[in-house]
């Protein structure tokens, strides 16, 4: 008995081997903690990744909606981006939902909601076979204002089929400019205005100026005819012309009985020869210069009121009627005989400067009767010059071109989309007079590379003024010339005519400032 009690006590007091019970005692709690720690880290990564992918389908839904039509493509469009984010079978959730509907309160945003139940490892063994996660996420259009610029090529080969056939490019235009209003239109309370400018060889702008911006008197090409029995020679050289002289179509307005500055300027056939690049001297007896280059002086610069300032005023694009060596209309396209050479001529439609249009049949109407004249050759740096001067905040329209409106500020975009490479002709007789006999355009190379130095120089000046350019390149294999002139490559858009209006529409779909709003 002794024995017994003394192996007790020394039993007693015995530490060895407890560390193994204490161990053993633990080994549930301590396998509880670790497994939710594992458990709920996965929970919280997988959640995150079911975030990001519920911000990636309403943004998605927002930027694909038209103004704020909510519809089952709107739906297909979130549950595609949703989808591509939270591919089925990611850390092998179950139950995964995702939803989508339009805030009854605020049409222009968007709500989503997204769940999922993700699988424990270790806290199945204390009966936890799953974590639920829940998220929502919500995006809405800021559309805040907008100017928008349209300068669109209306030259003669707009009125032929794009190489896929089917349907003018003009009638094409016509309709796929469409889903640029669509996709913009709100109920937000934000204003959006569009401006147009057609343009060809020339631009039709002089309704939107002011006499004091057109020449009273403005030199043209004449010539002298001497002929030794079948042989002929001419002899050039520049004369000048006041706007009343009724031998010329000058300030006419078309007519043949002459007109002045007035009567030019409202004529609604007010295509103008661009002045000289600011700083050039103009003459009546020489040839100006136009500098390759585009800067912000030749984009704002204005003459003054006193109207003496003819190195700031531009010049009347009239052919003349006088010509005694005949004249000919070919499929709508005027020719005059100047010095033995046939000179092509036309004016576009009347640009418009930014305004607001009613609804989507006042926009189509204002579309229309802009691109109803299709003729002549592509300058596009004209057209881009013009587009910039009419949306300029400094220059010629400064005080309807503001900065914001209620304090909301008001973006402003150039939408610029052509058909094809510049189509210049030494012959033609364009806003840069008739270049072979007058030598207007400066710079090195080809005329046509002295115009695309200054398209690209007015693409490049409108972007260092804040304007986001946006370029659309229709039916054109060789974009190089026109590719650069958009703000970036998302800025760029290339179309063989079927899908024009899909893409008018994405680009009023960036126009709006897209965010979440948590």
């Amino acid at each position: 008995m002794f024995k017994l009690f003394a192996f007790l006590r020394a039993l007693r007091h015995d530490v060895r081997g407890n560390t193994l019970a204490i161990c053993a005692a633990a080994i549930i709690p301590l396998t509880a903690v670790i497994g939710s720690a594992l458990d709920l880290s996965d929970a919280y990564m997988t959640r995150q990744r079911l975030q990001n992918a519920c911000d990636a389908g309403v943004l998605a839904a927002r930027q694909y909606m038209q103004g704020t039509d909510f519809n089952s493509d709107v739906e297909g469009e979130a549950d595609k981006f949703f989808d591509f984010n939270f591919p089925a079978g990611t850390s092998n959730v179950s139950n995964l939902d995702f939803t989508i509907e339009q805030d009854s309160q605020k049409n222009t945003q968007l709500n989503g909601a997204a769940s999922a139940r993700v699988p424990t490892s270790l806290m199945r063994i204390f009966s936890f076979q799953n974590i639920p996660i829940k998220v929502s996420c919500d995006a809405t259009r800021d559309m805040g204002h907008n100017d928008i610029m349209l300068v669109l090529d209306v030259t003669g080969s707009m009125a032929d089929a794009p190489s896929t056939g089917g349907a003018s490019k003009i009638s094409r235009l016509r309709e796929g400019a469409m889903g640029l209003y669509k996709a913009l239109e709100s109920d937000d309370g934000s204003i959006t205005r569009y401006g147009i400018v057609p343009y060809s060889h020339t631009v039709n702008i002089a309704r939107s100026l002011m006499n004091k911006d057109i020449l009273d008197e403005q030199p043209f090409v004449d010539w002298t005819k001497s002929c030794s029995g079948r042989s002929c020679a001419y002899t050039t050289k520049l004369k000048t012309i006041k706007a009343y002289q009724s031998s010329w179509n000058i300030g006419s307005g078309g007519g043949a009985s002459g007109g002045n500055r007035e009567k030019f300027r409202t004529s609604g056939d007010g295509c103008i020869e661009e002045r000289p690049s600011v700083g050039e001297a103009f003459s009546l007896t020489a040839p100006f210069k136009i500098a390759d280059t585009v800067t912000q002086a030749d984009v704002d610069t204005r003459a003054g009121n006193a109207g003496n300032q003819p190195e700031l005023q531009f010049g009347r694009y009239d052919p003349p009627k006088h010509t005694n060596e005949g004249s000919a209309t070919s499929g709508g396209v005027k020719f005059y005989n100047v010095a033995g050479n046939w000179v092509q001529s036309g004016c576009p439609s009347e640009a418009t400067t930014l305004q607001e249009y009613a609804d989507e049949d006042a926009f189509q109407t204002a579309i229309d009767k802009a691109t109803a004249r299709v003729t002549g050759g592509t300058y596009h740096d004209i057209g881009m010059l013009w587009g910039l001067r009419f949306v300029s905040r400094t220059g010629f329209f400064a005080d309807d071109n503001p900065t914001e409106r209620d304090g909301i500020p008001v973006n402003q975009h150039i939408v610029f989309m052509t058909d094809g490479k510049l189509d210049t002709g030494d012959t033609l007789y364009s806003a840069y007079g008739i270049q072979r006999y007058e030598g207007r355009v400066q710079g090195s190379g080809s005329l046509d590379n002295k115009h695309i130095a200054r398209f690209q120089a007015a693409c490049s000046l409108a972007k260092s003024m804040g304007i986001t350019v946006w370029v659309i390149a229709l039916d054109v294999t060789d974009i190089d010339d026109i590719k650069d002139c958009a703000t970036s490559a998302d800025h760029f858009y290339t179309s063989d005519g079927s899908d024009l209006e899909e893409v008018f529409e994405k680009i009023g779909q960036g126009i709006g400032n897209l965010r979440l709003t948590k």
